[in-house]
């Protein structure tokens, strides 16, 4: 199984980079494909641009990486820290930029999203 583990913390010393390097150690020892991505590290951009918000589509290649990659994953782990009871800004721009429709979910035909049943893409 291809699984993509997402780290969020900006600290690379911290509990949740170790328990990150323990899940994808312990994910490639039982034969799974790891897409392993911290985002600190990678710099990535957790701004969506206005463009980006209105037409679903980006020009970021890492997002177009990371969505690519999701599409493809049969599983997806995500590890961060809960600051003030929220993940921190930079995984909170990862999920609006890159679990979008036809990425990470798709509606019924018909749906708009204003109703309430969806499907996982």
């Amino acid at each position: 199984m291809k699984i993509s583990v997402i780290v969020g913390h900006p600290y690379e010393k911290s509990f949740n980079s170790a328990i990150a390097q323990k899940v994808k150690e312990t994910l490639k020892q039982n034969g799974h494909i790891v897409l392993y991505h911290d985002l600190c590290q990678e710099n990535f951009n957790p701004v969506i641009p206005g463009k980006e918000l209105i037409s679903d589509s980006s020009d970021d290649e890492l997002v177009l990486l990371h969505q690519q990659e999701i599409k493809e994953a049969d599983g997806i782990i995500i590890i961060h820290p809960n600051w003030w009871g929220q993940p921190p800004a930079i995984l909170k721009g990862w999920v609006d930029r890159v679990l979008r429709e036809n990425v990470a979910y798709t509606f019924p035909a018909g749906d708009s999203g204003g109703g309430s049943s969806y499907r996982l893409a």
